[in-house]
């Protein structure tokens, strides 16, 4: 699976997943592969590899349900149906 230009998309490769950063120095977007066991132990130490600035995760809140229509699980015809 190929990410966006924004980079907005999160990858599950078996107990790895690649997580968003952008650099608060340059401002680059960068995709960085963490294994899901030592992601909190590192989370906080990643640097940008153009300027070795401090890397921010960038959280996007892309295809969570906002609960409006006339079913809130329901399809976006109305109908209840899953």
């Amino acid at each position: 699976m190929s990410s966006d230009p924004a980079g907005k998309k999160l990858y599950i490769l078996g107990e790895i997943m690649i997580y968003n950063f952008k650099c608060e120095n340059c401002g680059k977007l960068i995709e960085v592969a963490i294994s899901i066991k030592e992601y909190n132990k590192v989370k906080n130490r990643q640097t940008c590899p153009l300027c070795n600035g401090k890397l921010k995760r960038v959280i996007e809140w892309e295809g969570i349900a906002t609960g409006s229509g006339a079913g809130w699980f329901g399809k976006s015809d109305g109908s209840n149906a899953i």
